[in-house]
């Protein structure tokens, strides 16, 4: 019998209990292959988000009169899917994730340093530009692989303890609490790396700097805000497709 036994029998149809996952797995086999499917490709997801900021989000852009990099369209978004990930699949699953998205990047940045090394084709006309664009300096890779990884597990961390506050409920608060953290972490720490005393890249004061870092964590939390319903949409949606109840998640 085991832990279905101590189920209330209108919910042993629905899970059983996985000491591997943090909740609940459908009971239906259709249901539970469903709830790996939706797992991968959210993961593939997260990783192309990823991809994309350390590759084409290096172009700056301008907005409104505000200068920004083309990472801030997409980058933004990996803390929603890791938020829908939290919400169905639990912490562990969305650690793994950061992890996952640290790995890829650290073999992307390998990949590139290799491609830059080997003898240029005379028929290529574009190494200066590959080089570039894949050939980062140390300052930007290290900064943005630390707040990176920094606001990421901030921000797993803090939506499972405002969940815990509140019991399972205001999906939205857990959210937007998560990701305005977790973006003020990210921007403060790849920005002081990157640009702080970096007259190759960046000429101003600290006080520029301060007024660059704000700006951009202005628009990620103004994009967090956004993307709640969004929340709500992928939860929902991932409820019903594989058969698992988010409040039961732990």
């Amino acid at each position: 019998m085991g832990a279905l036994s101590r189920i209330a029998p209108d919910r042993a149809r629905w899970v059983t209990i996985s000491a591997v996952n943090e909740g609940p797995l459908p009971q239906d086999p259709r249901k539970r292959l469903h709830y790996e499917h939706l797992y991968a490709g959210l993961a593939a997801t997260f990783t192309a988000l990823v991809v994309l900021t350390n590759t084409a989000g290096v172009k700056l852009f301008v907005a409104f009169g505000l200068t920004l990099p083309v990472s801030i369209l997409w980058y933004p978004l990996t803390f929603l899917v890791t938020d829908i990930v939290s919400e169905v699949y639990g912490s562990s699953r969305a650690r793994f994730l950061v992890l996952l998205g640290f790995g890829v990047s650290v073999l992307l940045f390998t990949a590139s340093q290799v491609g830059i090394a080997l003898p240029v084709s005379p028929n290529y006309p574009l190494q200066d530009a590959y080089v570039s664009i894949f050939g980062p300096i140390w300052r930007l890779l290290f900064g943005s692989m630390a707040a990176y990884v920094l606001a990421q597990f901030v921000d797993v961390q803090v939506f499972h303890f405002v969940k815990r506050l509140t019991h399972g409920k205001h999906l939205w608060l857990r959210n937007t609490a998560s990701t305005s953290v977790a973006q003020f972490v990210d921007s403060v720490t790849v920005n002081m790396i990157f640009l702080y005393k970096n007259p190759t890249v960046f000429t101003g004061s600290l006080t520029d700097l301060w007024k660059l870092i704000l700006t951009v964590y202005a628009v990620k939390v103004l994009i967090a805000l956004l993307d709640t319903p969004v929340c709500y949409l992928g939860v929902r949606l991932a409820g019903r497709f594989t058969g698992v109840r988010p409040q039961e998640v732990r």
